[in-house]
C-alpha cells in the first residue's frame, strides 16, 4: 500500500464517505494500579501528539512550550 500523504487523503475521505450518524464508546472505570498505570500511558500519547503537533504546524506561537 502507498502511504504517501495523498494516498493517505484518499483513504480519510473514503472512510467520510462510509461513516455513519451513530457513534458507540465504551467507558470502563478502573482504579488503583490499573488507573495509574492507565494515567501515565495517556499522559505519555497526549505529550506525543503535542509534540507532534508542534513539528507539524508552522502556525504555532514561537515560544509555544510542549516539553
Amino acid at each position: 500500500m502507498n502511504t504517501t500523504p495523498d494516498s493517505w487523503q484518499r483513504t480519510r475521505r473514503q472512510q467520510r464517505r462510509k461513516a455513519t450518524d451513530i457513534i458507540i464508546f465504551e467507558i470502563n472505570l478502573v482504579d488503583g494500579a490499573e488507573a495509574e498505570r492507565l494515567g501515565w500511558q495517556q499522559a505519555a500519547v497526549i505529550r506525543d501528539v503535542l509534540l507532534w503537533c508542534r513539528r507539524n504546524d508552522n502556525s504555532a506561537s514561537p515560544d509555544a512550550n510542549f516539553t
